[in-house]
């Protein structure tokens, strides 16, 4: 009885969704977990494109691709045999949450969204140590996304827990040609550029009044300096923008605050009653309502779809290499995403986790689709298996702080770094009288603030060979001989190579075993376990120079490093 009249509602509701024109009960029962949601929408493209797919990823290469994706370096070796040699079939989803309540996540995505957002811009009002704090303590903390972007679109840098943020303002000058454009390639991924004298000559999407909309927000916004010399923000009132085509000069249009087609409706008063304070030379002019925080409000939220469709796409290539829409910041109907129905899927999922970045990444990092092997399953077709379909894990290059953090890791030249960080220390406390040295002594703060910008100093190292032009955003991976110059030349990475002070060619060349000198190299350096062949072929190098050894093994982990399995995420 019961079971027929289940068959019956089950009938009467299949009709329903006929006549609505829905094709499952998905639509109406809750949504799929996030990870089989995206192996959803990614197969069956593979399928109808007849393309296929990678085997699933071995637990070495799962282990080290999710560990520098979320914590921006490789795993320590013996983290690597750990993971490998466990046969618990849960260990992938424990190392990803694992991973995502470290500190180092954290740090990671303060660093990933710092060149996102500033692109590497030089300090100019704030100091990106501070930024960046701000930063990490957000993501510790698992601050909702939208949350966080309303913050920094909000800030004016008087209150001094939230200064940090104002950055994105203060160190592009409040210039608001730079700020328009920058704001709409990052939050809601279009780049209107070319739409500043005119409608985009080539996106038909991207309209003269998109730009100029959107420029209303930030064009009364000015620096103003406060008697302490910090520059903070101030603003006039503003409620409106004229512009007119280069193409027609004469016809001159108006536009309040818009978000591309969204015009906001924003409150009147009457004249002399506009402002908190008044502007003048010495008082920061405060409007009674600010259009700068009625963006902050207004864009990263669901009636803005433009905003979460974006930071999907966004945090999807982070973890993929990719984006499903691509160049990140070419949302346009001529320039169609890579798979329609899952960005759509992804930005939805984002906004009814409440922008919980997370829960997005731990969905990505459980999908079949995340967990694929970067090896081509038919070399054959390898030129036929486009980037964008996802089939096969694409390779990435790593970035100037991975490739630090990476190179700190693989070698375990910690204390080597911290010599160095104590040597440069020396060198200039003696550049100053011995007062002076022994107050530096006493003052931990001023010590511990001493030992970072010497490690910033040897990051930036990197960043100057590694890294994108200041202002642009990053690019992707292409090897160059200055790269490989200054991974050959580098004192701080020479340094740490040779043995000494308990790195890994010290400890290699300690150890008895040819072969358990080779399996602790690969898993020091690649994460893995050798190949038969690989490790034959570290015992015979050994072997044929017994009265050189620490030469060798230097040679072998120098070898290691500088190999394209080492320098890519893969």
């Amino acid at each position: 009885m019961v079971s027929g009249l289940t068959d019956r509602c089950t009938t009467l509701l299949a009709s329903v969704f006929v006549a609505l024109n829905v094709t499952s009960f998905q639509a109406f029962a809750e949504e799929p977990p996030l990870g089989e949601l995206i192996d959803h929408h990614i197969d069956a493209a593979l399928v109808e494109r007849n393309i296929p797919a990678a085997e699933r990823s071995s637990d070495a290469e799962f282990l080290r691709r999710v560990t520098l994706d979320l914590t921006g370096t490789i795993p320590d070796s013996a983290t690597a045999r750990e993971f490998i040699e466990s046969s618990d079939p849960q260990k992938r989803e424990k190392l990803i949450d694992q991973l995502l309540s470290s500190d180092e996540f954290a740090t990671q995505m303060a660093v990933v969204f710092d060149v996102t957002l500033m692109e590497r811009r030089p300090d100019n009002y704030v100091t990106t140590p501070e930024w960046r704090n701000y930063l990490a303590q957000s993501f510790a903390e698992n601050k909702l996304l939208n949350q966080l972007i309303a913050e920094i679109l909000g800030a004016d840098g008087v209150d001094e827990k939230l200064r940090p943020a104002a950055k994105f303002y203060l160190d592009r000058a409040v210039e608001k040609d730079v700020l328009v454009r920058d704001i709409g390639r990052l939050f809601l991924g279009i780049d209107l550029q070319c739409a500043q004298c005119h409608d985009h000559p080539d996106i038909d999407d991207y309209l003269h009044q998109h730009y100029h909309g959107l420029s209303v927000f930030v064009a009364g916004s000015k620096t103003f300096k406060q008697p302490d010399g910090k520059f903070v923000l101030q603003e006039v009132v503003m409620r409106e923008v004229e512009f007119a085509s280069v193409f027609d000069p004469e016809t001159t249009k108006k536009t309040g605050p818009r978000l591309l087609d969204a015009l906001m409706e924003i409150p009147d008063f009457p004249e002399g009653e506009e402002y908190v304070e008044k502007p003048s030379r010495t008082v920061r002019s405060v409007p009674k309502f600010s259009l700068r925080k009625l963006l902050a409000e207004r864009l990263p939220q669901d009636e803005t779809p433009e905003f979460a469709r974006n930071m999907a796409n966004r945090l999807w290539a982070m973890m993929m290499g990719r984006g499903i829409v691509h160049p990140l910041d070419m949302h346009h109907s001529a320039n169609p995403p890579s798979h329609p129905e899952l960005l759509s899927a992804l930005g939805q999922n984002l906004a009814a986790s409440k922008y919980d970045i997370k829960s997005f990444l731990r969905g990505v990092c459980l999908s079949n689709t995340y967990q694929r092997s970067s090896l081509i399953p038919n070399k054959a077709i390898a030129e036929q298996l486009p980037a964008d379909s996802f089939a096969v894990a694409n390779m990435k290059g790593l970035s100037p702080e991975q490739l630090f953090e990476s190179l700190l890791v693989s070698t375990q030249a910690r204390a080597l770094l911290e010599k160095q960080i104590d040597d440069a220390i020396a060198e200039e406390s003696a550049a100053t009288t011995e007062a002076n040295a022994e107050a530096e002594k006493s003052d931990d703060d001023k010590t511990k603030e001493e030992r970072n910008k010497h490690r910033s100093a040897k990051v930036a190292e990197f960043v100057t060979v590694f890294g994108s032009v200041p202002g642009q955003p990053e690019g992707e991976f292409a090897a160059s001989l200055p790269q490989a110059l200054f991974l050959a030349n580098s004192e701080t990475v020479s340094d740490w190579v040779p043995a000494g002070s308990g790195n890994l060619t010290e400890r290699l060349v300690e150890m008895d075993d040819p072969a358990a000198i080779a399996e602790e190299l690969f898993l020091s350096v690649l994460s893995r376990i050798p190949e038969a062949e690989e490790t034959q072929l570290v015992m015979e190098q050994l072997g044929s120079s017994d009265a050189d050894r620490p030469k060798t093994v230097a040679a072998l982990v120098w070898s290691l490093l500088a190999s394209a399995e080492f320098r890519l995420n893969h």
